[in-house]
């Protein structure tokens, strides 16, 4: 019985002894969570420290935000527009978006500020669909055409005009007014001229082309002190008529020039049908990467000089060439005499359209071109000779019209051909449509211009001012029936 108590004391001593140890271990471990407890409480805090940090830089960066790029999110930035749904800014955005990216369509621009917004949470709720955007367009390029020209009321002007040839039975007339005095070193541009005119008929004569000349003058508030326009007959003839002062475009009378002297020769003719048909012939085949550039089918002589260039550089590295391609091209080094001839002129007149394009006419500088021209042509032949006399004589008569030493005038009518182009590529690619409302973004660009930089337009006032019921009685009084609805009533009925 002895032994047995004795044994069971053993064993509890055991066990106050375990104990003991278990209670170290335990105040060991105890130690080392609230050692654990309060590091993680000293991250903790830490974390909070930062994410209030990267809170606060977060909204200092969304405000910048908004006011770069112009957030919406505050309605004291936005002016309501009577009768539409959408503010201002969305507007003026949208349109000079769609006049500054020339590639990017109504549904594109609707695509994207639809990005723009979720991207930078501008917290627009509602996107404009490619419809409206196309109607502001509309509208806002019929408020601004309609609106009297007042940088014309008290300064003399200019007036550039042409003839786009449109497919079927509609041609467009467009008349653009720019400020007479050429004042800077820089060729026009879209920003730089007020559309006056834009006129659709079946056909145009030199009586039509006065009449719509008169409508520009009352628009205006006065005549042009001159006028510019290529060489076409009717322009020509309805301007004599008006008594205005001509100014030659330099790019279409050069060329003119250039293209009444060659045009005839022999080997000319040659060289252009050999160049054109080993275009057609081996467009398709290995050596169509080394083919000649395309050449335009109206005004070829506008941009020859293209045509010029590849043929010297087909000439000085004619060694580098396959026994397949020297076959197809041989015939450069045949008439590279021509091509050497040609590379002379179009040389000299490219150096002089670069010079006058951007500094205009003044009797000085109408002097400096002759000059450069006689220094320039210096080849022999009689060609070339003829086309150095008809250009001196050419810039002598334009010389001529200037009124006095100090005038500088403009000299090209690139500009009316550019925003022609610039039209032609934004319309509706089925050519059927032929002329729609949509040549409202003509005047439109022109106010806009195309420097990447937001204008001084009022799109408010524009689209308040403008009904629907406007842009239709202006298609119905102004534009003519397309072949698009002539093919539908036919079609269709």
């Amino acid at each position: 019985m002895n032994r047995e108590i004795e044994e069971l004391k053993k064993e509890k001593a055991a066990l106050k002894q375990a104990l003991k140890q278990e209670q170290k271990k335990t105040a060991s471990l105890t130690g080392k969570v609230n050692e654990l407890t309060k590091e993680k409480k000293a991250l903790t805090n830490k974390l909070e420290r930062r994410q209030k940090k990267c809170g606060d830089l977060k909204s200092s960066l969304n405000e910048e935000l908004k006011k770069k790029f112009l957030t919406i999110s505050n309605p004291l930035e936005m002016k309501r527009i009577d009768r539409h749904s959408y503010p201002d800014l969305i507007v003026k955005f949208t349109v000079e978006i769609c006049m500054l990216l020339s590639g990017c369509g109504f549904q594109k621009v609707s695509d994207l500020l639809s990005y723009l917004n979720n991207f930078f949470q501008l917290g627009l709720h509602k996107i404009p669909c490619a419809n409206s955007i196309e109607n502001w367009v509309k509208k806002s390029g019929y408020n601004i055409y309609h609106q009297a020209p007042k940088e014309f009321a008290e300064k003399e002007y200019a007036v550039i005009i042409d003839e786009s040839m449109m497919l079927g039975s509609e041609k467009m007339f467009l008349s653009l007014g720019v400020e007479a005095a050429k004042l800077d070193n820089d060729a026009l541009k879209h920003g730089g001229v007020k559309v006056l005119n834009i006129a659709v008929d079946k056909t145009w004569n030199s009586e039509t082309v006065k009449e719509n000349l008169e409508e520009t003058e009352k628009k205006a508030g006065h005549r042009p002190l001159y006028a510019i326009s290529d060489n076409d007959s009717k322009l020509s003839k309805a301007l004599r008529e008006k008594g205005y002062t001509w100014i030659r475009d330099i790019g279409h009378t050069m060329a003119r020039l250039i293209e009444q002297i060659y045009s005839k020769s022999e080997d000319f003719t040659r060289f252009s049908k050999l160049t054109s048909a080993v275009k057609t012939r081996e467009v398709m085949r290995p050596s169509s990467y080394l083919l000649p550039p395309r050449q335009r089918t109206v005004a070829r002589f506008m941009n020859l000089s293209s045509t010029i260039s590849w043929s010297m550089d087909i000439y000085r590295n004619f060694s580098k060439l396959s026994d397949e391609e020297a076959g197809n091209f041989g015939f450069v080094k045949t008439y590279y005499p021509l091509v050497e001839e040609l590379g002379q002129v179009f040389n000299c007149v490219d150096n002089i359209l670069k010079q006058a394009k951007k500094n205009g006419f003044t009797k000085e500088l109408i002097a400096g071109y002759v000059k450069d021209i006689q220094n320039s042509l210096t080849h022999q032949g009689a060609r070339v000779q003829s086309v150095k006399s008809a250009l001196c004589a050419y810039l002598e008569e334009e010389k001529e019209k200037l009124p006095d030493e100090k005038t500088c005038w403009h000299c090209s009518s690139d500009i009316i051909e550019s925003l022609f182009g610039a039209y032609k590529y934004r319309r509706a690619r089925n050519p059927l449509n032929g002329i729609t409302p949509y040549v409202l973004v003509i005047p439109l660009m022109s106010a806009v211009g195309h420097e990447a930089k937001t204008s001084n337009i009022d799109f408010k006032n524009h689209l308040e001012s403008v009904y629907m019921k406007d842009l239709d009685r202006w298609k119905e009084n102004v534009l003519t029936e397309n072949l698009a609805v002539k093919r539908r009533k036919i079609l269709v009925a």
